[in-house]
């Protein structure tokens, strides 16, 4: 029987060291089990001259662990390695007749057993090692969600034996301390009879291959599929990583990899175009005496794989003690066309060294980091703080484990480059196609944002006055205030700047506690006040206030927001009055939205021009234009003709949320002209990031024939027929330095955008001569010079 992990646990280790030598009472080591109905059926079983297993388990470090992550924490750890274990008993001694899994101490356990079937001696050991595996692998998952690495596990054996004139205590003792002795000295797992099976399932070979497709998270398209080995069924290899880790306790780990190696590119079969393979490989493998890096491109090229088109995915947990070897093997690998990813990031192990020292071209981000994104702030501030990295040093993020809808479109609007997981398709063979609403998904999370209008009202505008006093006013002095003014927030001040705000309810709580009202008589307002309340500038849009309110802990959601002007304090604002605020102005603003994007119309564009434009501060305005539009939409269609603005759209939308800032705007003026607002140090950034995403993207919107060709046949606008191009993006970046003449803006607007559509490809340029002053409206500027525009094309 195996008792309720709830249960009391009796100990019979003293609470740290070795045990103590045992005494003539053993009633001090004497554990639940043998005081229950089981002890007479015990003593005759053993004094009959049978015998029973005994298995000590060990955590790593378990004190460590709880003096670093509190008790809580390291209970729970303890609690789920006694449900893993009562698991593995029923996994490993089905036949096993009664069966005892005991807590002795925190982060040590007991298993005993009585099992007639089996030969003890011969199978102790085994089925030690199953254990161990077992544990190490089925805990991992949440010990590292809890603090941030895994835990190593220790696992002894001995046989309980009859011994005339001992007490079953005194026994059990003997057993238990032979069974500690083996945990910290280890045994040789070559030696098991497991090392059979496992041979078994290496050499015949026994392994099956399962892909998962890798999806780009911008077009919806299988990027890659990485290739995940499958143990056989009713094996004591539950799972792969059992497998992996019992591969490298023996050595075996380059035999072992080899083999998944060889099943995976043996039944990959045909890809797409541009699609990759991805390979896990073990960072020792590299530096394994039988280790020919050779063979892996002869592999390929019996099966007609390019090495250009595999990826080689190093498990961050996996170190390595040789890195100049490692090196030198990864330098070799990327001249031959392979690339390169780092694993499980996010998981505790020593992943930005790994990335800092093998510069790979993809990061997997873990799925600890993904699980629940959506729904809280930091996880996505880590995120975008990977992919800002990302972008500075040229490779890609790869999430893992994405798992439902609302984690996808929080990944996507982030502009995570590539997801993998069960929402997306699960692992199988033949390759699996994502499911069928995925890409469908992926486009609407890209454009769904697009369609948030900005308003532009300053918070200060919706301020009211409030209930203000100095941080040493007492606490009753407060409550009168408050109640005198029927205001539901006081703001507490250090001189005329807000220190701290305390809300009517938080103050009412603490007051009607017992003796509350006589524990704060005598205390000042600082001693109660949230120190960290909500502050913004007066001048800050309502819709960055909005976000930053409904990000704030949930006990604090509804607190007044507090306004200053220059620091100084000048008023409150209500969540509602904000909200209610934002809803209605939004309204309005979307009555002129353009239809198809969502994105400001005229309307609101014309406002925002002119806002900016006479409000002294420097800013830039980027026009675009799309080239050969008209031909892709006669010849393709309004339907895909629309297609391509929202990809548009879309794009405008991720290369001003990567490289703009809060208060950039987006508008679409109709049909395929957009205009963008933003600052002008990151202007050139902005419209470097569309170029380079339109060039690469807008191909896939052709057929694969037009594709290849780089052109479409077409009438242009004269219904003249000929090849034109594929569509491309022109960009104009006009600055205004201080107030500008709003009709100068239009003018060098769609001067600049002529000069950048006689441009071939996708470009942007940049005027560089000074806009007239409001003053001088109406004079019409001069023919740009070569010497007064930047021009950048991509490719």
């Amino acid at each position: 029987m195996i008792p309720a992990m709830n249960q009391p646990k009796t100990r019979i280790f003293a609470p740290a060291g070795k045990l103590p030598a045992p005494k003539k009472s053993q009633a001090a080591y004497s554990p639940s089990f043998l005081n229950s109905g089981e002890r007479g059926r015990l003593e005759r079983l053993v004094d009959a001259g049978g015998s029973l297993g005994v298995l000590f388990i060990q955590i790593h470090d378990f004190r460590v662990i709880e003096n670093l992550f509190g008790v809580e924490i390291a209970s729970k750890i303890a609690d789920l390695s006694e449900n893993i274990l009562a698991t593995l008993c029923r996994m490993h001694l089905p036949g096993a007749d009664p069966v005892f899994v005991e807590r002795l101490e925190p982060g040590k356990c007991l298993v005993a057993w009585r099992d007639e079937g089996l030969a003890l001696p011969d199978v102790l050991p085994d089925l030690a090692l199953a254990f161990r595996i077992g544990l190490r692998a089925m805990i991992k998952p949440e010990v590292v969600g809890l603090t941030g690495k895994n835990v190593d596990v220790s696992v002894g054996y001995s046989v309980l034996t009859a011994a005339p004139g001992y007490s079953l205590e005194h026994r059990l003792y003997n057993a238990l301390c032979e069974a500690q002795r083996i945990a910290e000295s280890g045994f040789d797992a070559a030696e098991l009879s497991l090392m059979r099976e496992f041979l078994e399932i290496v050499e015949r070979p026994l392994l099956t291959c399962v892909y998962q497709p890798i999806v780009d998270l911008r077009s919806g398209e299988v990027f890659a599929w990485e290739a995940l080995a499958r143990t056989p069924a009713g094996s004591h290899f539950a799972s792969p990583t059992m497998l992996f880790d019992f591969a490298e306790e023996a050595g075996r780990i380059f035999s072992l990899e080899k083999t998944c190696r060889e099943t995976a590119i043996k039944n990959f079969g045909p890809a797409g175009p541009g699609q990759k393979l991805f390979l896990n490989i073990h960072p020792r493998t590299m530096a394994d005496p039988a280790f020919h890096p050779g063979e892996t491109k002869a592999l390929l090229d019996k099966y007609a794989i390019s090495p250009s088109g595999v990826v080689l995915e190093i498990t961050e947990r996996h170190s390595t003690r040789d890195f100049a070897l490692f090196h030198r093997t990864l330098d070799h690998y990327r001249r031959a066309g392979y690339k390169i990813a780092v694993d499980d990031v996010g998981t505790g192990y020593s992943g930005l060294y790994s990335i800092a020292e093998i510069r790979p071209e993809f990061i997997k981000i873990d799925m600890s980091l993904i699980r629940g994104i959506d729904t809280n702030p930091v996880k996505r501030a880590l995120i975008e703080t990977f992919i800002t990295f990302s972008d500075r040093v040229g490779c890609k993020i790869i999430a893992e484990g994405v798992e439902t809808p609302t984690e996808l479109s929080c990944l996507v609007s982030l502009g995570v480059h590539y997801g993998q997981g069960y929402h997306l398709a699960r692992p199988d063979y033949p390759k699996p196609l994502p499911l069928q609403n995925v890409a469908g998904l992926i486009v609407r999370a890209g454009t769904e944002n697009l369609s948030v209008i900005k308003c532009g009202l300053p918070i200060g505008e919706l301020s009211e006055p409030s209930v203000s006093v100095p941080r040493e006013t007492p606490v009753p002095e407060v409550k009168r205030l408050m109640d005198q003014a029927d205001n539901n927030a006081c703001v507490v001040l250090k001189g005329v700047r807000p220190a701290g705000l305390i809300m009517s309810h938080h103050l009412n709580k603490l007051l009607s506690s017992q003796y509350g009202a006589s524990l704060y008589a005598k205390r000042d307002a600082s001693r109660i006040m949230d120190r960290e309340p909500l502050i913004v500038d007066a001048m800050e849009p309502v819709e960055n206030v909005s976000k930053a309110a409904m990000s704030r802990e949930k006990f604090k959601v509804y607190d007044h927001i507090v306004v200053t002007k220059n620091g100084e304090f000048t008023g409150t604002v209500t969540v509602q009055k904000m909200l209610d605020s934002l809803a209605r102005l939004q309204v309005e603003l979307a009555k002129g939205a353009n239809p198809l994007t969502g994105l400001p119309g005229n309307m609101a564009i014309d406002r925002e021009i002119e806002a900016r434009t006479t409000s002294g501060k420097h800013c830039s305005f980027i026009y675009a234009d799309l080239d050969n539009f008209k031909v892709y939409n006669d010849t393709y269609g309004f339907h895909e003709g629309d297609q391509i603005i929202l990809l548009t759209a879309r794009i405008l939308a991720h290369a001003v949320r990567r490289h703009g800032g809060a208060n950039d705007f987006i508008g679409h003026v109709g049909g395929d002209d957009f205009v963008v607002a933003t600052a002008p140090e990151t202007a050139e950034a902005v419209c470097a990031s569309i170029t380079r995403l339109f060039g690469r993207l807008v191909a896939y919107r052709y057929s694969i024939e037009d594709r290849r060709r780089g052109a479409i046949f077409g009438k242009d606008r004269n219904g003249v027929e000929g090849e034109f191009p594929l569509v491309a993006i022109s960009l104009a970046i006009i600055d205004c330095h201080g107030q500008c003449s709003v009709g100068a803006v239009a003018h060098r607007a769609a001067e600049m955008k002529k000069f950048a559509k006689s441009k071939a490809g996708n470009v942007f340029v940049r005027d560089r001569r000074s806009l007239p002053l409001p003053t001088e409206c109406g004079c019409a500027p001069e023919k740009p010079s070569d010497g007064q525009f930047l021009n950048i094309s991509t490719p």
